[in-house]
């Protein structure tokens, strides 16, 4: 319950505050501390919902592939496979090649270009290479035994009935025996070796080892089944000796999706797929691969209690003789179930009597709750806010019910009770307050416009929180991007869009700067690049003025070339035919002026943007952010830059000295024209020196 210093005028009872229970009969709120709400508790409390096993897990009779589409189907006689090229099963023999050798195939596992299938029928266990085509073992399931079990003589040498298998990362093919819930180890070639050593989990009469799997962290995984149909998750580490009861974060980080979405023992199943314009397609089959437009109904979700009750304790308001005025509950009730608030006020705290039971029907094994049963105020079906309208009392009992039809179940997140009664009639004249049965009925029919204004002064108050990013849910984050004129790449995960929102004013004050372009490069795809102007680098030279003041580009000597206007275009009386380039547009007087001009390079350091579309969402950025007159070219790192002509290094290249050369040893000198020889006496040049641990990087740009 909410608490707190000063003068509280409401009480809230939910996940994050408590519930203040007196009683917890048949709900599940994970001890009434889950932040997402009371709800009516699974009769199995250890079932996972088969819809999430389904999406992680296939059933035994089907198998993924090492492609993205690739799939295997197990049918009887027939082995059936499915790929992005023929969406379409097909058998993975043709009738030439087909050896006719399973009888009746029950359940399938891939992995690595490797198949395995449990075949009843023949009491045997199939394995292929290279997707089906060449078989590598005949596991005889009827005569099994290994190098571990040979001083063994009371040991179980055989597999009753082949179950589920599964390929584990360790290149093992783990078997499931259908009669004694065990699980056996075979080699690449389908040499037995024993049995896992773990212990099974404790399973109930009637319960079976529905799926077996193998997570990439060489864990071991089982589904099973109950006789009610619920399934439960078990895994097993590395190291472990037993198997534990696992839940569905741990499923969903160890597999990658399925994409099923439902199946049927007797109709078939159905899998979604992205479909050519990007949009998810369903496809459904039969258990025989053929294509059926017969809708199949996800999996039920794991039974649940059809009822249940919430009691609290005495909620003191602090007040006596208090005038409890509201009751708010944020609430869901799906379709099938309801959900009933009650209250009742005392001006003593009263002790829960478990002897008492209710009187409504259908609510005969429930407490009644510490007030008489009589006492309390029933809320109005479907209500989510009504006024207490009960005698002025300082403590005030809160009961909850809920009913559902066993699948689906309300759900409670918060309760709020608001006191003491404050409306509207305390700002108008006591006239209205002479008759009592007109005051009640004032105060009554003006809390209804109260109720409406008081939600809206706090949408007001809470108007601020709707433009805060950190405080803004995944799904508003584009909302608060239009008012700021931005579109959101739909690669940006949720961290970044709030951090490019938190940036915005900043970047928009430096757009078309190069800070500014820097800064949306480093925030959006977290590389520092280098970006040149290009016309500050043309090679035109300019001496200083007369009053010495220096130029951006004045000429230094040996480090940039002099030379005229004949030698940028060819002019007539002036250049040396085959000199100059012939240029048709453009004054020749503004070529010194013009070269390069409005044009910069960025440059990436390599191995830094590893999306296949790095570059197209690169540009689109730059795009945005450059001047509009300006024309932009980019270059990712690892590619080399150009020393001179034909010298090209990259980011990962040392340039060391070159070795003292020794003349007069046959092979290994040979002047030539281009031949380098060693400083002579008075020491090495002086300037840039690159040394044995000179690393040249696209952060480094030479002048």
């Amino acid at each position: 319950m909410s608490c707190g210093g000063g003068n509280q005028n409401f009480r809230l009872l939910d996940g994050f505050v408590g519930w203040d229970a007196a009683d917890s009969k048949n709900l599940d709120g994970l001890d009434f501390d889950d932040a997402e709400g009371l709800r009516l508790a699974q009769i199995n409390p250890d079932a996972v919902p088969p819809a999430v096993v389904l999406a992680y897990l296939p059933p035994p009779r089907l198998a993924r592939g090492c492609g993205r589409c690739d799939w295997f189907l197990v049918y009887q006689t027939r082995l059936l496979r499915r790929d992005c090229c023929a969406p379409d099963w097909k058998p993975v023999w043709s009738e030439a090649c087909d050896q006719h050798l399973l009888k009746d195939g029950i359940a399938v596992a891939a992995r690595s270009h490797r198949v395995a299938v449990s075949d009843t029928g023949a009491k045997r266990v199939w394995m292929w290479e290279r997707d089906g085509e060449q078989l590598v073992a005949s596991i005889n399931t009827e005569h099994l035994i290994s190098d571990a079990e040979c001083d063994r003589p009371n040991a179980a040498n055989r597999i009753a009935r082949p179950g589920p298998l599964a390929f584990s990362p360790w290149g093992e093919l783990l078997v499931v025996d259908a009669e004694t819930n065990s699980v056996w180890r075979f080699g690449p070639s389908g040499e037995a070796r024993g049995k896992l050593m773990i212990a099974m989990p404790a399973l109930a009469y009637g319960e079976t080892i529905d799926r077996l799997a193998a997570s990439d962290d060489c864990s071991i995984w089982l589904v099973t089944r109950a006789s009610d149909g619920s399934l439960k998750l078990w895994r097993a580490s590395r190291g472990d000796r037993e198997y534990k009861n696992a839940d569905v974060e741990q499923l969903q980080k160890a597999f990658k999706p399925t994409g099923l979405t439902a199946v049927d023992e007797e109709k078939g199943f159905c899998i979604e797929e992205c479909g050519p314009d990007g949009l998810p397609v369903t496809h459904c089959f039969g258990w025989d691969g053929e294509p059926i437009k017969t809708e199949i109904a996800p999996p039920p979700p794991p039974p649940r209690h059809k009822l249940g009750q919430l009691l609290t304790l005495a909620i003191d308001s602090g007040i006596p003789r208090c005038r409890w005025h509201r009751v708010r509950i944020d609430a869901d009730t799906p379709p099938g179930t309801t959900l009933s608030i009650a209250v009742a006020t005392s001006e003593t705290a009263r002790e829960l009597d478990e002897s008492v039971k209710s009187q409504d029907a259908g609510w005969e094994d429930f407490l009644a709750g510490a007030p008489h049963p009589l006492d309390w105020q029933v809320s109005p079906p479907g209500a989510a806010d009504f006024l207490i309208n009960q005698p002025t009392g300082r403590y005030l009992y809160l009961r909850l019910r809920l009913k559902g039809d066993g699948e689906a179940t309300p759900v409670a997140r918060r309760v709020r009770i608001d006191f003491p009664r404050v409306t509207s009639l305390d700002y108008l004249p006591p006239v209205y307050r002479d008759n009592p049965e007109a005051e009640d009925f004032t105060e009554r029919f003006l809390a209804l416009f109260d109720a409406s204004i008081a939600d809206l002064d706090r949408a007001i108050e809470r108007a601020p929180a709707l433009l805060d990013p950190d405080g803004l849910p995944d799904e508003a984050l584009p909302w608060i991007g239009s008012f700021l004129d931005v579109v959101f790449d739909p690669a940006w995960a949720p961290d970044l869009r709030r951090k490019v929102l938190h940036a915005l004013p900043g970047l928009y004050r430096r757009r078309g700067t190069i800070a500014g372009l820097t800064e949306a490069i480093k925030l959006v795809f977290g590389v520092e690049p280098a970006i040149q102007e290009l016309a500050a680098e043309r090679n035109w030279g300019s001496v200083a003025k007369r009053d010495g003041t220096p130029l951006q580009n004045a000429a230094q000597l040996g480090a940039v070339r002099l030379f005229g206007k004949s030698r940028a275009r060819f002019r007539l009386n002036s250049s040396s035919l085959g000199n100059a380039p012939l240029r048709s547009y453009g004054n020749p007087d503004h070529d010194p002026l013009l070269a390069q001009v409005y044009r910069f390079r960025v440059l990436i350091p390599p191995l830094s943007l590893t999306a296949d579309n790095a570059r197209q969402r690169l540009e689109q950025l730059i795009a945005s952010q450059k001047p509009a007159h300006t024309v932009a070219s980019i270059r990712f790192g690892g590619e080399g830059f150009i020393l001179g002509n034909t010298s090209a290094v990259g980011v990962d290249t040392v340039i060391a000295p070159l070795p003292r050369p020794v003349l007069g040893k046959a092979g290994n000198v040979r002047l030539r024209r281009m031949s380098v020889l060693w400083h002579g006496g008075r020491g090495a040049r002086k300037g840039m020196l690159i040394g044995e641990t000179s690393v040249v990087g696209v952060q480094t740009i030479v002048e």
